[in-house]
């Protein structure tokens, strides 16, 4: 316990200028309502007990400022996720897949022979890389007793949507130049990570690639235009996401005349064609619960499985952020379950 709260507290610090919070009391970003479970509540008072008060994060400006906020995050972050993945067992083996590189993640459980998943991290498609954002693909591959082969892509300002999702699309087509049949993978992502799985199955079926059996997006950034009701409604209330920020962010790896292509922002995707089940889920404290809402609607107005899962009271990416809550545990269940009862079993 002594290791996890230490790291808690490294992790805490790094995610503080995110959060960009004041000494301001009472604050509403870390008020927690009475309906969240014991458990949740004492790890998210912890986090936000470490957030409130956090010195702000400024813009950019250069190439090496964003190289220093993206090395800054990597080494502070680093303790948390250890402290919180070696429990899993989880057995870590980076390589390169279609020349792209990955980590894979193997749980003890894995059997010889069953599929993988495909994770795609998040970050805001400007912050952390495989190594860093491993706990929730570790979660996932000790949940499904499956590989999770996550994804290490050029993050912005280095490289930017296009770079993205043509190095998904490099690692897919490699899997299955190498044998590896669509059906039986899935595909999942957190937050940016959730964009951009979305936008690369778009973008894959716009190529006439095969598609993966079904998708799970953990509070995906479905829009990165600010668009929707609880980016105002919510914004006072999340304690994690500002949309001062996250501008930053979406101009850096997009510019404002292709923030709305479907590659980047999914929610404006054509889910009139085909386009795998999919299982959505994030929390109620979210400035992006809009963007659930609006990607579920597409999805489902388009004929295709789509399920909605949203949690009470809970962060972005609470999955991660609460791991020990019942209502991460529920969530990871649930995801697990969902890829079992969509992908089909390779023979």
């Amino acid at each position: 316990m002594k290791v996890f709260v230490a790291a808690l507290l490294t992790f805490g610090a790094a995610t503080a200028c995110l959060a960009q919070s004041t000494p301001a009391q009472p604050d509403p970003r870390f008020t927690l309502p009475s309906t969240v479970s014991p458990e949740a509540a004492a790890e998210l008072k912890m986090i936000f007990g470490l957030w409130r008060g956090g010195k702000a994060e400024t813009r950019p400006n250069s190439p090496a400022d964003w190289k220093a906020s993206y090395d800054r995050l990597e080494t502070m972050i680093e303790p948390f996720v250890a402290a919180t993945v070696k429990p899993l067992n989880i057995t870590e083996t980076p390589d390169r897949i279609g020349d792209i590189p990955v980590l894979r993640l193997r749980p003890a459980s894995y059997k010889a022979g069953t599929a993988p998943l495909i994770y795609v991290h998040g970050g805001g498609y400007v912050s952390f890389s495989a190594k860093s954002s491993r706990l929730t693909g570790a979660l996932l591959a000790a949940a499904a007793g499956r590989e999770v082969i996550s994804i290490d892509y050029t993050v912005a300002p280095q490289g930017n949507w296009r770079t993205a999702t043509d190095q998904v699309l490099a690692v897919w087509k490699a899997l299955i130049a190498a044998g590896a049949k669509p059906a039986t993978i899935g595909m999942f992502g957190d937050s940016a990570g959730g964009g951009l799985v979305a936008g690369s199955v778009l973008k894959m079926r716009d190529q006439g690639l095969p598609l993966p059996g079904a998708l799970l997006l953990l509070s995906p950034w479905s829009d990165i235009t600010a668009t929707g009701d609880t980016y105002t409604s919510l914004a006072a209330a999340d304690p994690s996401l500002n949309t001062e920020s996250l501008s930053w962010s979406a101009d850096a790896y997009a510019a404002p005349a292709d923030q709305k292509n479907p590659y980047v922002s999914p929610v404006y995707g054509d889910y009139s064609k085909a386009f795998p089940p999919t299982l959505i889920q994030g929390g109620t404290r979210e400035i992006f619960l809009s963007n659930f809402v609006r990607h579920y609607q597409a999805i489902r107005s388009g004929g295709h499985e789509a399920v909605l899962d949203i949690y009470e009271g809970m962060p972005h990416v609470f999955q991660t952020l609460a791991s020990h809550s019942p209502e991460s545990r529920l969530a990871v269940a649930r995801a697990a379950a969902f890829f079992d009862a969509h992908l089909a079993r390779a023979r």
